[in-house]
């Protein structure tokens, strides 16, 4: 009853807190979008607070280049309650042994989440690199400048290539302050360091420099892309057995030992409440997350 109790307070804890860092990070977005920057407010008056400390830089550069669609204050807050919340139901059920480990499993499991997540901001830039220069082809065709070619491409990108269209909307509005629009697009590939946008960037480049058959080159371009995501993808599948291999076995000892805790209170009494079991379930955790993260490297296609 008690437990129970405690793990319903936990639960409501957690939601105030995603609450809080909600309408926090509504507050961050509408002053990054006025004109100047927010006063404070005056002595007497209402001042804005913060319930948690800023996440760090590289919490939003993780969740950026994982492409987790979360705003920095707001994972950063659910980390935060999800980390006390399940320490101390920890606690409450096994003692301070459970509530270490506990600790320990809510630390490392979000940071190999986002690890195994890595480059998935890029990859979508990949795949919808040819849809991109497909559009600006088209608009070349049409009668357009490059220059403008790359503005429309930028306005019609959407969903998974809303990265890419920002990039590409940012460098037609350089180019259009007067900025050359070479150097707008090499830019872009120094951003993001992709075969794939360097192959474009190179191409678009070329245009600009060189004039001819501008569109006949990006369509070349944008047929080469897509042929080689297509390998990729079917490496990927190729692998997939692999993966899912690798997460079962990491898995499965995690779940046999929690079946084991949860059956026979002598084998939870000596995991969480002794010196040899507290080290032996350490040990064994970090043996299955190590054995866990070499097979996914093992799995990993590099193309």
């Amino acid at each position: 009853m008690t437990l129970a109790l405690l793990v319903a307070v936990a639960v409501l804890a957690a939601g105030g807190l995603a609450r809080a860092a909600h309408r926090m990070a509504r507050h961050d977005a509408v002053a990054g979008r006025l004109a100047r920057p927010v006063e404070p407010a005056p002595a007497g008056g209402r001042a804005a607070r913060r319930p948690l400390p800023a996440p760090p830089p590289r919490v939003a550069a993780a969740l950026a280049d994982a492409d987790v669609p979360l705003p920095a204050s707001l994972a950063w807050t659910l980390w935060l309650g999800a980390l006390a919340a399940g320490s101390l139901v920890a606690l409450t059920a096994g003692g301070p042994g459970l509530a270490g480990v506990a600790a320990v499993a809510l630390v490392v499991g979000p940071a190999l989440a986002l690890r195994t997540r890595r480059g998935r901001a890029d990859a979508r830039i990949e795949q919808a690199l040819p849809v991109a220069l497909e559009a600006v082809a088209r608009s070349l065709r049409s009668g357009a400048s490059l220059r403008q070619a790359v503005e429309e491409a930028g306005r019609a990108a959407t969903g998974g290539g809303r990265a890419l269209a920002s990039e590409l909307s940012r460098a037609a509005a350089e180019a259009g302050q007067g900025a050359s629009l070479v150097a707008a697009l090499e830019a872009i590939a120094a951003r993001r360091p992709l075969a794939g946008v360097r192959l474009g960037v190179a191409a678009l480049c070329l245009g600009a420099e060189t004039g001819g058959a501008q569109a006949r080159a990006v369509d070349g371009v944008a047929a080469t892309v897509r042929e080689r995501l297509a390998v990729a993808a079917e490496l990927q599948a190729l692998s997939s057995q692999a993966r899912i291999s690798a997460l079962v076995i990491g898995l499965a000892p995690v779940g046999f030992g929690a079946f084991a805790a949860a059956t026979d209170p002598r084998t939870a009494q000596f995991m969480f409440h002794t010196p040899a079991g507290l080290a032996l379930l350490v040990a064994g955790l970090l043996l299955d997350a190590v054995g866990w993260f070499w097979m996914q490297r093992l799995a990993r296609v590099a193309v």
